[in-house]
Order: structure tokens, then C-alpha cells, then sequence
């Protein structure tokens, strides 16, 4: 009798309506891409169908059977060791949470574990669907945008399946504070939550002393920018800080009308933020810089 055991994560196709162009030009990779020994991104195991999976990670209800209107782009898959009858360990040794987090660092989606779940088989017969951490904070992901392309295409995964041996667990504690708060920033619905968790993200990385915070923003976050090939200005660095502020202190923020200037701004500074992050993940060197205050001071000025 042979038990096989997965942990999956699916990726739903309800986020966003896939726009034509995009798929043409960055369309996910066909089949199963493996990133790692057991650990792929495409088709769930054994041929199982992702209703399967939705229907065990949703509510049941009673008499209530709705058709449902998305079905799954690919699953993150694992393959694991069978366990003594443990239901409740889904993804325990934070594998595929590791998977998620560097996705998004790479190009952010609303995969999310809300439809995660364990899958055990008999022989090649399923025979039980555990669902995993589909409730609570963190089970959901959001994307600040109208459109977007909410899948990761083949150069992305290709990126996501090299960084993955070189992520730095015990990176410098600025690098670990940053991740902790830029993932929830990814988990935050509203704007005004986001953004102050982004730059509470930006601060754990460049901040050095408690006075001059405003200028300690404006002049090193461009400086950020610039190491990883993009763009933000002193005046645009202000400016978020200063909405940061208001909302962290109880003042009236702007983020009533999510204008295209506004949802692009944001985006821009989560892109400089992801794209560091990931380059302190993966690369020694460059997660050195923020090992401590006369390392940032050095790297990105003197206030």
C-alpha cells in the first residue's frame, strides 16, 4: 500500500479578467515548471481537478450549490513525506510559504492560501482532502490596480526557481524586519493600511536614528531606487511619507479616489521595495548593506 502526500496552493482565476495582450506577451509556463526536488508550479497531482480542491477549501453551506464562475490557473505543488495521520501540518516547515512570498517579491498575484490544501493518496486514489491555513489573516492576497496580470510568467518562474536556493533565511535583521512588513502589505486591502506598512518597510531597511525621519525617507529611498535600476524622486518620496503620516497619526488621508496617478505612484514604490527585497534575500553582498547603522549610513548618506 503506498501513501503519497502533497501540500498545494492554487492560483484562482477570479482575481483579474486575463487581458489577451498580456497573455500573448507573458503567458505562464506550459506544463509543470519545477522549482526545486518535489516542488513544481503547473497541474495538481494525479490528475486531480481543481473543483476537487475549491469545493474542500470553501465553505459547504447546506443546499447550496452555485456554479462557479473561475476555475485555477496552475498550483503551487509539493510533494511530502507521509506523517503519522497529522491533518493539521499543512506547509509546517513554511516551504511554500518561502514559494509565495519570493513570488510576489518577484511579480505580485493574489495567489493566496485560502485555497490551500493537503492531498493524501492510496495507491493513486485520492482519498482525503485536508484544507490548509484558509482562514485568518494572511489568506489573502490583494493587488493595487484595475488590471493586472495575476499570473507568473515563464521568465518569472525562472526567476523564482534560482532565487529560491539562495534565499537568506537569517538575513540582517533590517532585511527580516522588511519582509515582515512588506508581507503585510500584500495581505492589506486598503491603500492607507498598505502604504503605511510599505514605508514602515522602506524605514526598517534605511532609518538609523528617530529624529529627521522625514529626510532620512526622502533622501535615501531614491537612493534605494537607484541600486536596483528604477526611479522615484525626493519630492514623490515626501509625499508618501507625508500620507504615510497622516494616516499612522489619525489625520484625514487621500486615498478616498484611487486615481490611475495615485495607484501608479504606489505601485512604483512597491516595485523598488520588492525588487530590493529580493536582491537582500538572494544576494549576500547586497544584504550586507543593511547589516547595521553605519553600513546604511555609509551605503545611502549621512542626514
Amino acid at each position: 500500500m503506498v501513501e503519497e502526500i502533497f501540500d498545494v496552493v492554487l492560483q484562482s482565476t477570479g482575481g483579474f479578467v486575463a487581458e489577451n495582450r498580456d497573455w500573448q506577451e507573458s503567458p505562464p509556463p506550459e506544463g509543470d515548471f519545477r522549482l526545486g526536488a518535489d516542488l513544481w508550479i503547473g497541474r495538481l497531482p494525479l490528475n486531480i481537478q481543481g473543483e476537487t480542491v475549491f469545493d474542500a477549501c470553501e465553505p459547504a453551506g447546506f443546499n447550496f450549490n452555485p456554479a462557479r464562475q473561475y476555475g485555477y490557473r496552475y498550483a503551487f505543488c509539493r510533494k511530502v513525506e507521509p506523517c503519522s495521520n497529522d491533518y493539521y501540518s499543512w506547509d509546517s516547515d513554511v516551504v511554500l510559504g518561502k514559494v509565495l512570498f519570493l513570488s510576489r517579491l518577484i511579480h505580485p498575484t493574489t495567489v493566496g492560501t485560502h485555497y490551500s490544501a493537503r492531498l493524501y493518496f492510496r495507491d493513486g486514489n485520492l482519498k482525503t482532502i485536508v484544507p490548509g491555513h484558509t482562514q485568518g489573516y494572511g489568506t489573502h492576497a490583494w493587488i493595487v490596480a484595475s488590471h493586472w496580470r495575476d499570473w507568473l510568467c515563464v521568465s518569472e518562474t525562472e526567476t523564482l526557481r534560482d532565487s529560491l536556493p539562495k534565499y537568506i533565511l537569517n538575513a540582517p535583521n533590517r532585511v527580516r524586519r522588511a519582509r515582515k512588513h512588506i508581507d503585510h502589505s500584500f495581505h492589506s486591502f486598503y491603500l492607507d493600511q498598505r502604504v503605511a506598512s510599505l514605508v514602515t518597510s522602506f524605514e526598517s531597511l534605511l532609518k538609523v536614528s528617530q529624529y529627521q525621519a522625514t529626510s532620512q525617507f526622502k533622501s535615501r529611498a531614491p537612493r534605494l531606487a537607484q541600486m536596483v535600476g528604477l526611479n522615484i524622486t525626493d519630492g514623490e518620496a515626501q509625499t508618501l511619507y507625508c500620507d504615510r503620516s497622516a494616516f499612522v497619526h489619525g489625520d484625514e488621508t487621500s486615498f478616498a479616489e484611487l486615481s490611475d496617478e495615485l495607484i501608479e505612484q504606489y505601485n512604483r514604490f512597491e516595485r523598488v521595495l520588492r525588487l530590493s527585497l529580493l536582491q537582500a534575500s538572494t544576494d549576500e553582498d547586497f544584504s550586507k548593506l543593511f547589516a547595521a547603522d553605519d553600513s546604511v549610513i555609509q551605503a545611502f548618506g549621512r542626514i
